[in-house]
């Protein structure tokens, strides 16, 4: 068995990679596709072919029911991994079991902030135009979030299209420099012949995907609702362009919801795009044809959640639902589907500073199935009952109650102790 320990301490950030992976997907699940024979035979798999194009690596790389059955010191290890502070040893004896009791304590009570104001961010620079005491700066967003206002230029320090120690001098050059780049490559699909893209299938698919997403992308958003909205445009190329950046992934489905709130936010095509290059090199393994990434990242959030609520974890192994299958959408495109517009604003940016560990995304998932165990083990939901309910909570979430529960999960395990 694992023991888990916890050191006094830890300033160093969460340095585990998110692993991810994409497949085309509706809101919804379509519930007459998953069928009571699939789900006894292979449930996460027949849980997946509800989505309407998932891949044939997909079901490869879920198949397999033995990884459920992972051995104690991997999953240790992937806790370690998720939460910075959790420091897992190993103890083998032949004949003998270890019993472990980890006694989380008492959750501590966490109060979120005010979101970063003007006079703050104003404070945080000196004369040239650096940003200083960016730790702390950090913190506050992170508890708080920032002000509307502030996004369309903070963000660009977040996501690191400009450095928090540029100069304003040096980000004019930065912004010109980009500007050049980005329109050299947009030149690039632009000046395609008919005849040309009829001999370049990859392109054409492109195209083809892109101008699909772009069409039900967030259309009742003031910024891309109506027909022949400028936003419309703007989102269809600078998704082209990007297959000009990354000519090996080029365009995947998903990929339009999270460029529409870069380019809500920037109102500027080329910010927009360089946001978004930055976004996707943190979530491009979620684009990526292996689907390796996707499942770790999903077991590191069982493991997780098996730490958390050992009782909830057990319930939802009876039920077929240990997968936790139905994060997939959340992890897919952080919680795009899930959340109001105006909260996955604040969800991003809260992430984005890299608080408290690389891996709030989980600490988000643990902190919404928190909230729903009781309902779901109440009324005894089975596998489809599982997945509905949990469909049905997008719109229906409070970002700050999520955030706050999120905070003061990973608080406590940090603090926990081991007998």
């Amino acid at each position: 068995m694992a023991l888990l320990s916890v050191p006094h301490q830890n300033n160093d950030p969460c340095q585990t990679t998110t692993l991810n992976k994409t497949a085309d997907f509706p809101a919804s699940l379509d519930w007459g596709r998953v069928r009571s024979e699939g789900l006894k035979k292979d449930p996460y798999v027949t849980t997946l072919g509800g989505f309407s194009k998932v891949t044939n690596y997909l079901y490869d790389a879920f198949r397999g029911a033995e990884e459920q059955q992972r051995p104690p010191e991997e999953r240790a290890d992937l806790l370690g991994e998720v939460i910075p502070g959790l420091e897992i040893n190993h103890q083998e004896e032949p004949g003998f079991e270890v019993i472990t009791r980890v006694d989380l304590g008492v959750r501590p009570d966490v109060q979120r902030g005010e979101p970063l104001s003007p006079e703050q961010w104003g404070g945080h620079q000196d004369p040239e135009g650096r940003v200083v005491n960016v730790p702390h700066l950090k913190q506050v967003i992170f508890k708080g979030g920032l002000c509307h206002m502030l996004r369309k230029e903070v963000w660009k320090f977040l996501l690191g299209y400009f450095p928090w120690d540029s100069t304003l001098e040096e980000r004019k050059a930065v912004t010109r420099d980009k500007t050049d780049e980005y329109f050299r490559m947009k030149l690039q699909w632009k000046s395609v012949s008919e005849e040309q893209e009829r001999r370049n299938s990859k392109l054409r698919d492109n195209r083809s995907l892109i101008e699909k997403d772009v069409n039900r992308t967030d259309r009742t958003n003031r910024f891309y609702e109506g027909i022949d909205n400028p936003g419309l445009v703007l989102l269809h190329d600078i998704l082209m362009t990007y297959c000009m950046f990354d000519f090996d992934l080029g365009y995947v489905q998903g990929m339009s919801d999270l460029l529409s709130p870069l380019l809500f936010v920037m109102e500027n095509e080329v910010d927009a795009f360089w946001c978004f290059v930055s976004f996707m090199d943190q979530m491009h393994q979620n684009f990526e044809e292996q689907m390796q990434g996707m499942k770790t990242q999903l077991v590191q959030l069982s493991s997780l959640l098996r730490l958390l609520d050992l009782n909830f974890w057990n319930y939802l192994e009876s039920q077929d639902s240990g997968f936790l299958y139905f994060c997939f959408r959340w992890l897919l495109i952080r919680f795009k589907r899930e959340l109001s517009f105006p909260d996955v604003l604040r969800l991003w940016e809260v992430m984005w500073t890299g608080l408290p560990c690389q891996n709030l995304h989980l600490l988000v998932c643990c902190s919404i199935l928190d909230s729903e165990k009781q309902k779901i083990m109440e009324e005894n939901y089975g596998f489809n009952e599982i997945l509905k309910h949990v469909n049905e909570l997008s719109m229906k979430l409070d970002i700050e109650e999520i955030l706050r529960k999120a905070e003061a999960i990973c608080l406590q395990i940090k603090g926990c102790k081991v007998s």
